[in-house]
């Protein structure tokens, strides 16, 4: 384990991007990532307590009287009710902006083990929105969502971990949870585990081709931030190393290959 982030030559990189790798979810992500039957089983190894969705669009959520949609549902129990009317009363959607009863909503469908409402809820303790700031409950709420598959908050545990904020500081932790939510498409977490490998953070040295494998295809499908890190590193590798990391990017491109691409990079890499 690792102490101390502000002795490190990339400390103000770290403590720029673990905090925009924190993901405060909105309805329109928790629709688009876990509003169905099929998303819900592509996480398989969410645990029991992960509910499974209504299908839901997100153009839909609040159509008509919002309140007089979700709140019979949300007082019986649904726990996709409770996330929205959290929502809804937190950003102010079709009610008066309540953060004190829209944090009680999230609070309810995270007690009853839903990851969006979760993720939500530490979300709210990370930025001290309505609640006293407290890192470590941000942790605990990030872990549960984590611990069902959740990405978005596998990629903000990680962040903490990165930061040494709610959890002791370790850089293997935060590889770990990066990777998880990289591999399962979440581009932020992919961008961030390869700032990792690129400086070295968490492992026995920087590996430079790891980091252009990963950058590589968040910068062909349009991410900039991947795409200027990309240009600054291409021009430090030499042919070989440039080649084995298009070979790389092309593995981890194909869809549930991320972590397996890299496993077999890195015993390669290894000899």
């Amino acid at each position: 384990m690792n102490k101390g982030i502000s002795t490190k030559p990339w400390a103000k990189r770290w403590g720029k991007w673990a905090i925009l790798g924190l993901t405060g979810l909105t309805i329109g992500a928790a629709a688009g990532a876990q509003a169905s039957e099929k998303t819900e089983k592509h996480h398989h190894h969410a645990k029991a307590a992960t509910a499974v969705l209504p299908e839901a669009k997100t153009q839909d959520l609040y159509s008509g009287d919002g309140l007089h949609r979700w709140l019979p549902k949300a007082e019986k129990g649904d726990i996709f009710a409770q996330y929205v009317l959290g929502h809804m009363y937190c950003v102010g959607q079709g009610v008066p902006k309540d953060l004190p009863t829209g944090i009680s909503w999230y609070q309810r469908a995270a007690d009853q083990g839903f990851a969006p409402g979760q993720l939500a809820l530490g979300t709210m303790y990370y930025n001290g929105e309505g609640v006293k700031q407290d890192y470590t409950a941000a942790a605990k709420w990030f872990r549960l969502a984590a611990d069902k598959g959740y990405d978005r908050a596998q990629s903000n545990l990680a962040a903490l971990y990165l930061s040494g904020k709610g959890v002791p500081q370790d850089y293997k932790e935060a590889l770990k949870w990066f990777r998880a939510a990289a591999g399962q498409g979440y581009a932020a977490a992919q961008y961030n585990l390869s700032l990792m490998y690129l400086d070295g953070t968490g492992l026995s040295k920087p590996d430079p081709v790891a980091a252009y494998g990963l950058l590589r295809p968040l910068a062909d499908h349009g991410n900039m931030a991947a795409a200027t890190a990309l240009k600054n590193l291409e021009i430090k590798l030499d042919a070989a190393q440039l080649k084995q990391g298009q070979q790389l990017a092309e593995n981890l491109s194909k869809k549930g290959r991320l972590n397996a691409a890299l496993d077999d990079y890195e015993k390669i890499a290894s000899r």
